[in-house]
């Protein structure tokens, strides 16, 4: 166990310093400020001037890198606190952060989660503030307040794959934490249990269903029971994590990727976890000369689930296509986007008729994602332009 686990014993740690606004901080107070073990994000906990002389003293390296993953631009979304923003890093590079959105979440995003093919998306806030998000987008739509169990704070949400989508978030308050469902459309919570974890923070569901957490208490991996909520410990991470730490699949491989901040070094990293032995592997630095905060963060597979039968009543030619596509539809078609394999959408069109026809004779040659609206219902499909 840490030196001091409790919020109440932190916030007492923290009284003289608000006490003593005026004074100059010290580097040891701030070192031993950084010993307490909390799910709140590093800006609640230091100003930009304490966060400043910390990155000073630990002189941090951002250049290192244990390990590298084979991918083709395969990218994490999510929220960056220090900022505000909402966006993206690759997975196989995470220095650069790719401005999509500005987050309107009031507090810090500690929990998040998406479907895997990145249509479902949801954050809840410290306030206990409620999100639907749509991925690609950034768009943020508040659906109300939560409430997490036994006076807890949400540190964690994920979707099971097996399952529907189902909604997992884990809670804590510092000294237990606990495993619920979500309803996303009425927003009820359901207790599952008390698990033997002291600092729950964030959740992983791999592709075939089985449940995983961290515990920054001891730093630790954990398999989770479902059902029960019973937690087995699988074994240590590697490093000494602290504040806001994110977990999520690879949609594509299954891979659990962590967005942690690790407290030895005060900094940022991605690291691939290892669920047999919970030792985790420094993949690199999350967005370089920063001290970045991504409390959740979703890795979708865009081509999952694409297929021309998506919406009966609607379809589009030719494909490969030249410099233009044809849209036809029994219903209204509301509109159409296209993304590139990147996740970027580069067009919208609102239609708002039976048939149309698009002008993609500006676009390089290659794959897209065509998404079309039709009275509601939306359709993914694959498109080459020649």
């Amino acid at each position: 166990m840490k030196k001091i686990t409790t919020l109440l014993l932190f916030g007492i740690l923290l009284l003289p310093v608000s006490i003593l606004g005026q004074s100059e901080p010290c580097i040891d107070d701030l070192l031993e400020r950084l010993q307490v073990s909390t799910f709140k994000s590093v800006s609640e906990v230091f100003t930009s001037e304490e966060i400043q002389m910390l990155r000073t003293h630990f002189g941090t390296n951002e250049n290192t890198s244990e390990a590298s993953l084979n991918g083709d631009n395969t990218y994490a979304y999510g929220p960056e606190d220090q900022s505000g923003n909402y966006g993206r890093f690759d997975i196989t590079d995470p220095s650069v952060f790719d401005m999509i959105s500005t987050s309107p979440a009031p507090a810090f995003e500690g929990a998040g989660a998406s479907s895997d093919d990145g249509t479902l998306g949801y954050a809840i806030d410290s306030d206990n503030n409620f999100y639907f998000v749509d991925i690609l987008t950034g768009v943020y739509t508040f659906q109300g307040k939560v409430t997490p169990p036994n006076g807890e704070t949400f540190t964690g949400l994920e979707t099971d794959p097996t399952d529907d989508n189902k909604l997992y978030a884990i809670s804590s308050d510092g000294v237990q934490s606990s495993l619920s469902t979500i309803d996303p459309i009425t927003r009820i919570v359901t207790l599952i249990g008390i698990t033997t974890m002291v600092l729950a923070i964030s959740l992983a569901i791999t592709l075939t269903g089985q449940l995983f957490a961290l515990d920054i208490d001891n730093d630790a991996l954990y398999s989770i029971n479902k059902a029960t909520a019973l937690a087995l410990f699988i074994g240590f991470i590697g490093f000494d994590a602290n504040f806001g730490q994110a977990m999520a699949r690879v949609a594509a491989t299954g891979l659990i990727m962590m967005a942690a901040f690790n407290n030895t070094v005060f900094d940022s990293e991605l690291r691939s976890v290892d669920l047999l032995t919970g030792l985790t592997t420094l993949i690199g630095v999350i967005i370089v000369a920063t001290v970045a905060q991504i409390g959740w963060m979703a890795i979708p597979n865009l081509l999952t689930g694409i297929t021309d039968e998506q919406l009966s009543n609607f379809r589009f030619y030719p494909n490969p296509a030249g410099n233009s596509l044809h849209f036809e539809a029994q219903d209204r078609i509301e509109s159409v986007s296209i993304y590139n394999m990147q996740g970027q959408r580069i067009m919208y069109q609102p239609i708002d008729a039976l048939n149309s026809q698009l002008d993609i004779s500006y676009l390089a040659s290659g794959q897209y994602i065509c998404r079309a609206i039709v009275d509601g219902q939306e359709g993914s499909y694959q498109i080459i332009k020649q």
